[in-house]
């Protein structure tokens, strides 16, 4: 008699580390005092699960370690879970870093980051191995505050203010070149969504932020927010379009918005 074999697989477990800093363009849109990370709590989770309960519990977490010895001098701190159970993930590893403050006296989003493709995890539950280096990106308020007024002007839109993105759940995504070469930003690259996804608004920011053009400026940043302000969870396939000449090549990615938060999403060119 044949046997489901999800039934009989145990815990497959790995250690899950990498780093926390504040998102690169923090300094540009409102940069926080430093000791800001004091309060910030880092967790990885299951992105299916997030989906169907964004109140859903993590695979692990804890509050992140501010202390000289474990963050560099470029404010960057180092995290990791032992024991993290990859066994029922179908979408990869969600990373998120949220404020531990009161509501009220929160500075920094609850932000998730896309830490580990399906394949990357696949490969980590066949061979038993850690998954390390991942890099997760806290978005601050003054930030969000700043892509607000950015896109209430792109939009004619008075309604959308300080907060209207958080609320919304918003994406806030980087196309970079190779990560063997640094993943440097890629200027006049575009994304696109599923056909059939149209609940987006995507822009991207010229290179001071004081206005928006037709494909990546300098830093390579794009901004995709939903349309109505009382937006579901909304994910979809994101693919890359290079710019003029470039032969590099962008695999396309799952990720989706979530409201009350960011999301970091870095598409970064196939080595």
């Amino acid at each position: 008699m044949g046997r489901d074999a999800s039934t009989d697989l145990g815990p497959i477990t790995v250690t899950v580390s990498g780093t926390a800093a504040a998102h690169p363009l923090t300094a540009a849109l409102g940069m926080n005092p430093p000791g800001d990370f004091n309060q910030l709590v880092v967790a990885v989770a299951d992105p299916v699960a997030m989906i169907v309960n964004p109140a859903a519990s993590p695979l692990a977490g804890g509050p992140l370690d501010t202390s000289a010895s474990n963050c560099a001098a470029t404010g960057s701190c180092a995290w990791a879970f032992d024991n993290v159970d990859l066994r029922n993930l179908s979408l990869g590893l969600t990373g998120l870093i949220d404020d531990g403050r009161a509501p009220t006296s929160r500075i920094w989003l609850k932000t998730g980051n896309a830490v580990a493709s399906a394949a990357l995890v696949d490969a980590a539950r066949i061979n038993r191995q850690p998954i390390t280096d991942r890099r997760l990106f806290a978005v601050s308020r003054s930030t969000e505050a700043s892509l607000a007024q950015l896109m209430a002007a792109t939009l004619g839109d008075a309604a959308i203010v300080a907060g209207s993105l958080e609320s919304r759940g918003f994406i806030l995504g980087t196309i970079a070149g190779k990560a063997s070469q640094g993943n440097a930003p890629v200027a006049g690259a575009t994304v696109s969504v599923a056909p059939s996804e149209t609940r987006f608004n995507i822009v991207y920011p010229n290179a001071t932020f004081t206005g928006v053009g037709t494909a990546t400026a300098a830093h390579g940043t794009f901004l995709a927010v939903p349309k109505l302000a009382s937006a579901p969870v909304i994910v979809t396939s994101w693919t890359v379009t290079a710019p003029t000449g470039d032969t590099r090549v962008w695999p396309s990615l799952t990720a989706g918005s979530m409201p009350g938060s960011a999301f970091v999403l870095m598409m970064s060119a196939n080595e």
